[in-house]
């Protein structure tokens, strides 16, 4: 894979262009405010164009993010980069209030918090059960999902609890304000582990992302939380502490299940058995105790999962493709070779490139595996929504790509559903947004087998001419 050129551009010599990409940001943050009350009513007229103007911003905000990073400073202070810490902050303080319109999850997550707090087993009732009549009447949860338990695990529905326990009226923004928290956090954590990488040239790249900031505090996902279980645990990683981010995997695993793949590129990258050994040890226990807590209280964490992956299918081309061609043994067999087959070349290049760290080509190597790790349940998902990627954005700031950038981009487009959604309750994906991102998956494909191709002679035409120069 091919770095992008980027920081090139000192600040000093085109500020306007720099300070301007950042008002832009904060301005297209603020645009959410509009969006949501055409989405609620008042402009009802425009109701069904809502998804393109969801495109529009995010497709705008990410290019102003990629100017702000090409024309930021190339510091390794954190001073320089004052002014995008005070934009990144107040482009998400400004969303606070906001009523979400690209997804409804956030009533799903309050009422499954709900039951919990009133002492039933969300993993086992489904919201249409007789039993939630009075609760289901007071908290008004989405009629789609009312078949179906819950499938979030343990630490997510402790903290949809938590904020259920505000009522009603308030436990929405109680979720605001964590989510907002824990989007600071993010933040922060990122900025420390890009300056102890000597990458905070790519720190726009997170404080800026449209993703984090509108999935955040528009969408209100728990996915916010996920991405901060990764940045934490990368940042464990750096300081060689290696049973804190066993624990913070496995903490990240009991939120989201995404932050558990970063166990397979740490692991093999580890320079000791003791330091490995601590690392699952701790990941294990982590995840033993939670869920022994859980089953200690009663509860039984399993819910809908299987469910949702069975009925469920959205902007996922790799296995739309499998599905189409395929039974669903023949499916489920070439998925998991697709897993194997990637975790095994992970492993090895991670194992084969563990020492020594400081070098930045090794570093490359390092990093690329940790997305490919991440990315891997999602390429092979049936189910991708445009929140799914943000555990891995911290991780893309370590190493810029244009691969990764472009599907980042590119999931947006998803939203193109809203329109018929808002307007009518019909959700009917179009096929377009899949087409489009098949065809990155595999413009994706064919330059990675272009690059190890040209690597392998490469490597072999300098072979030769060391045994010809020992003749």
């Amino acid at each position: 894979m091919t770095i992008l050129a980027r920081g090139s551009c000192k600040n000093s010599t085109r500020p306007w262009l720099y300070y301007g990409s950042l008002l832009a940001v904060l301005l297209l943050s603020l645009a959410s405010h509009c969006i949501s009350a055409v989405a609620f009513g008042q402009y009802s007229h425009l109701i069904e164009n809502i998804g393109l103007y969801v495109i529009c911003q995010y497709s705008a905000m990410a290019g102003f993010m990629l100017l702000a990073w090409y024309t930021s400073p190339n510091a390794t202070s954190l001073n320089a980069y004052k002014a995008m810490f005070v934009v990144a902050i107040i482009a998400r303080f400004v969303l606070i209030d906001i009523s979400p319109y690209t997804s409804n999850d956030v009533d799903r997550y309050l009422f499954d918090g709900r039951i919990a707090y009133e002492g039933y087993d969300p993993y086992q009732i489904s919201h249409d059960d007789e039993m939630l009549i009075e609760l289901r009447n007071q908290w008004q949860p989405p009629a789609e999902h009312a078949a179906y338990a819950t499938l979030y695990p343990p630490i997510s529905l402790a903290l949809f609890a938590f904020c259920s326990s505000f009522g009603v009226e308030d436990a929405q923004q109680a979720w605001q304000w964590l989510l907002l928290f824990v989007g600071l956090l993010t933040i922060g954590i990122s900025a420390l582990v890009l300056r102890k990488a000597k990458k905070l040239k790519h720190f726009a790249l997170i404080a800026l992302s449209p993703l984090l900031i509108l999935e955040t505090g528009v969408g209100l996902h728990v996915d916010a939380v996920s991405a901060l279980a990764v940045i934490s645990a990368i940042y464990l990683w750096q300081h060689k502490s290696h049973a804190f981010c066993g624990a913070v995997i496995g903490l990240g695993m009991s939120i989201k299940i995404l932050p558990v793949m970063l166990l397979l590129p740490f692991f093999f990258s580890q320079e000791t058995r003791k330091g490995a050994a601590k690392l699952v040890l701790n990941c294990v226990l982590t995840v033993m105790c939670i869920y022994g807590i859980t089953y200690g209280l009663g509860y039984y964490p399993v819910g809908s999962i299987g469910v949702f992956f069975e009925k469920w299918r959205s902007a996922s081309p790799l296995f739309t493709l499998i599905d189409a061609h395929l039974s669903g043994t023949h499916t489920i067999i070439l998925i998991i070779s697709i897993i194997a087959l990637s975790a095994s070349t992970i492993a090895y290049l991670c194992f084969r490139n563990r020492f020594p760290v400081q070098q930045n080509n090794v570093q490359a190597i390092i990093y690329a595996c940790m997305q490919f790790s991440i990315a891997l349940p999602l390429l092979i998902s049936p189910v991708v929504f445009p929140w799914y990627l943000m555990p891995l954005i911290p991780v893309l700031a370590l190493w810029p790509n244009l691969y990764l950038i472009g599907w980042m981009m590119l999931m947006p487009l998803t939203y193109e559903v809203l329109g018929n959604f808002l307007a009518h309750q019909v959700w009917q994906p179009a096929q377009w947004p899949i087409v489009l991102l098949g065809l990155w998956y595999l413009f994706t494909l064919f330059n990675i087998i272009s690059s190890l191709i040209k690597r392998s002679k490469f490597s072999h035409t300098n072979s030769d001419l060391v045994r010809a120069s020992l003749k």
